[in-house]
């Protein structure tokens, strides 16, 4: 969820660092052609969204920005649990099949 910049300062300086006296609170929203200007006193840091993508951002104010808009300073580890959920079943899958029509195949010759 996206909060106003001033709203959600406690979580933007905790990831960013303290608010410098310089910087602007601007609401750039989706605008494609907002450029950021290069804080040669900020510290590049690299932020991360839930997707694992990776951006550098290398001012207070595109931090903020960022921030806002729902990335960490730290990296959201997923766990792709769905892939091996699915290797998993198949196996298990194959298994099953395959103990069926041995048993299938047992009992027929017997007859």
């Amino acid at each position: 969820m996206v909060y106003k910049l001033e709203n959600n300062i406690s979580n933007i300086e905790s990831q960013c660092g303290v608010k410098p006296p310089d910087a602007e609170i601007v609401e750039i929203g989706s605008d494609p052609n907002f450029v950021f200007a290069n804080d040669l006193n900020f510290n590049t840091l690299t932020l991360y969204d839930i997707e694992g993508n990776i951006v550098n951002v290398n001012s207070w104010t595109e931090c903020a920005h960022y921030v806002n808009g729902g990335w960490f300073n730290s990296q959201v580890i997923n766990f792709a649990g769905d892939k091996y959920m699915s290797i998993a079943l198949l196996v298990v899958s194959v298994i099953t099949t395959s103990v069926f029509l041995y048993i299938k195949r047992t009992r027929y010759a017997q007859k």
